[in-house]
Formats: structure tokens, sequence, C-alpha cells
């Protein structure tokens, strides 16, 4: 063998294992904080049925129901959820996380592909057909800003100063327990919910996928993908314009972090230790796994 090509087979053995990627598969015995459920009786509800039924009598029960797992990844097909996969470095559909000097510090940004796995872990108590799949790496929007304006012609009122000045009050309040509602385009201290992509103009890796997953949570609903059992007893209303306080979530990936936040909650209260260079806990740096909890309002009686 000459010794350019040794050199040559070397230079791409060490740049494979520069990307290559691995995790722990997601566990939903030990990933699954099950003490998040707090499962509480609140009455008895009469829901309408067709006729000759009319009506059904049923028990109200609130909850938190784990049904959403979703990764925000930097590297492209990368599964934070089986812990393997993912493509080049070269990848254009790759992550990435461009941090200017300190003169041009306005240009810092990340990028995360979303993944999303849907799955009932709590199925019989409150059924809901809203299970599925979602890989952003092949949705076109994702990956583009303006075109993703397609799903959200809205986001054009919210991109001025004015708007997201305002969206200190709900950083304020998400982090003192609770967001609001009435500021959808807002994630508290992740910043905004437009453009509804992967770009996010923050350098805070945590910070920045904590906003990717968000978002997601918000493009599922847009795209009536899931619903929200909490907005009504006898059903599962589709939101388009997501009511951020009925969910929230924690990091599983690459380590486990407890409590789960309502969504936008700042990166501080929990990022201590998580993204370690090179490998974390239970997997890569920079690949991100959330478990994501909607609240629930079920009357029993009911699917």
């Amino acid at each position: 063998m000459k010794a350019g090509t040794l050199v040559l087979l070397v230079v791409l053995l060490c740049a494979g294992s520069a990307w290559a990627k691995s995790g722990d598969p997601f566990n939903v015995a030990s990933d699954v904080h099950w003490e998040e459920i707090d499962l509480t009786f609140k009455g008895i509800c009469i829901c309408p049925r067709p006729p000759p039924v009319f009506y059904e009598i049923g028990e109200i029960w609130e909850y938190w129901e784990p049904f959403l797992v979703e990764g925000t990844v930097s590297q492209a097909f990368y599964s934070a959820f089986r812990g393997s996969g993912g493509g080049s470095p070269t990848d254009e559909l790759g992550g990435k996380n461009s941090s200017a000097d300190a003169a041009n510090i306005t240009n810092e940004s990340t990028f995360a592909q979303g993944h999303a796995y849907l799955f009932p872990m709590m199925y019989g108590f409150c059924k809901h057909k809203d299970y599925g799949i979602w890989l952003s790496e092949y949705d076109a929007m994702w990956q583009n800003d303006e075109l993703s304006a397609i799903i959200t012609p809205e986001a054009a009122l919210f991109a001025n100063k004015e708007m997201q000045m305002a969206c200190m009050a709900d950083a304020a309040a998400v982090n003192v327990g609770w967001p609001l509602d009435d500021m959808p385009w807002c994630i508290g201290s992740s910043g905004s919910s437009y453009p509804m992509t992967g770009h996010v103009d923050n350098d805070n890796i945590v910070q920045a996928n904590n906003t990717v997953a968000s978002r997601l949570i918000y493009k599922l609903n847009r795209l009536f993908m899931i619903c929200d059992p909490a907005d009504n007893p006898c059903g599962c209303n589709y939101t388009p314009v997501w009511i951020k306080s009925h969910y929230k979530m924690h990091v599983v990936r690459p380590g486990d972090r407890s409590p789960a936040w309502p969504v936008g909650k700042a990166a501080k209260f929990y990022d201590s230790g998580l993204n370690v260079p090179y490998q974390g806990e239970k997997g890569s740096n920079d690949e991100f796994l959330w478990v994501v909890y909607r609240k629930q309002m079920c009357c029993t009686c009911c699917d």
C-alpha cells in the first residue's frame, strides 16, 4: 500500500470516528418519570352521544400523560430514541452550531432536526387516536424559514421587536411555574415559536434544543397530528394554535434530568453537567431526547 493511500485511509477512519454517535436506547420503564402523572379525580361528567343513547355518564380524571418522545439532534438521521444511526458530517441535513466572534454575536445560531415518536404509554385509560412518527429530515419546511410560512402565515405579525420583547413576560411567568397561553408566539426563555423550523438564534445548545422540541409540539398541533384532551373532557380537540400550559417535558438524553418543566423553562434549572463533551451519561453530546407530557382531563365514559 502506498504511503499516500495509507495516510488517506487513516484520515477517513479518524473522520468517521469523529462523527459516529451512540447512546442508550429509550427505556420506557426508567426514562419516563411516572411520578409526573399525578392522577386526580375531578368529579362526574355527562357527555352527549348520538341517539338513541343521547348521553353517557362517567368520571372525570385529570393527570399528565406521557404520550410523546422527541429527539432534537445535531446529526441528520441520528436517533436519540434508538441510540444509533446518523449520516456523514458532510450531510447537508446535518445540524450545526455556528458561533460568531464577539464583534458579530448576533449571528450565533443553532440548528437541530426534530423527531417525534408518539405512542400510548397509558393506552386504555383515555384513548386518543393521534399517534404516529415525525422525522423532520423529510420535511422541507423544517429546513427553510421562508418555506415554513406556508403553515404559519401569522408569523409575519410577530416578526418585530415589540412582539418579541413582549415574550419577556412569558419568560418570567414560565420560570415561576406557568406559561402565558395568551402568547402562543412565545416559548418563555426559549424565545419565539416562529419560524417553526430547526433554526434557533441561540448558541446555548440546551436552551436551543428546548426551543426546537417546543416548536415541534406546536407543529404537530398545527398539522392536526395530535389533539388536546385537556380542552374537552368528552373528547380531544384539535388546537392548531397550541395551549402551552397543557404540555411539559424533561430531558433524558444525553443525560436524565427531573422534574418535567413547562415548555420554555430556562435551561439553567436542569442543564448542569447535561451536555458534556463527547459522551454524556446516556448518550452523545448535542443529541437530545425529551419525554413530553400532556394534560389529560378525560371522562372515562368516552374515547
